[in-house]
């Protein structure tokens, strides 16, 4: 490792100088874009990416020690990699399919014809008028339930209003969620 590197470590670890910083990651752009064309993350652009290339040059050199004979370059590269590859593993979680299968409404609206969208959707779109459908079935005991669930009301007052236990207004609560389920 050179003196120039090691002094910008240096810089970086004692002081968080954002120069030295900055001209660390260029020193080592080319492994950056390469790495940038090889995995691909949804919605990161070159600067998102330089963004997590900044932060995780930052903690490399705050753990880097030199005097085993590592060099920086192979170890922030390792380090950098390995963290593209967890939050490309976070983007392919089930959780986040929703996401990465989104689109904006605008887009659609533009590629379809916005009636058809409209004929084909509508049931996505008014949810509104099911609710109020689901909340006209419910019973009284149902509502102060709902209030209850929807944090409104503690669960002692609800057992008041409705003058019964706290078992009875969990399993009105439990109506409550299969009845709104039902409608939507």
């Amino acid at each position: 490792m050179n003196n120039v590197e090691l002094a910008l470590i240096n810089l970086v670890k004692e002081d968080a100088n954002s120069l030295a910083l900055e001209s660390l990651v260029e020193r080592y752009r080319p492994m950056i874009d390469n790495l940038y064309f090889q995995y691909k993350i949804g919605l990161y652009d070159k600067n998102d990416w330089y963004q997590e290339a900044l932060i995780v040059c930052y903690a490399t050199c705050q753990i880097f020690d030199g005097t085993s004979g590592s060099k920086f370059g192979s170890f922030y590269k390792l380090k950098f990699k390995n963290h593209i590859i967890d939050i490309v593993r976070r983007e392919n979680t089930v959780k986040r399919q929703a996401n990465q299968l989104a689109c904006s409404y605008e887009q659609i609206i533009t590629d379809e014809n916005p009636t058809e969208f409209v004929k084909n959707h509508a049931h996505l779109l008014d949810t509104s008028s099911h609710l109020q459908q689901a909340v006209q079935e419910l019973s009284k005991l149902e509502l102060i339930a709902l209030q209850f669930l929807l944090g409104e009301i503690k669960i002692h007052i609800a057992c008041e209003m409705a003058m019964c236990d706290v078992r009875q207004i969990h399993r009105a609560a439990s109506r409550c969620k299969d009845k709104f389920t039902k409608y939507l």
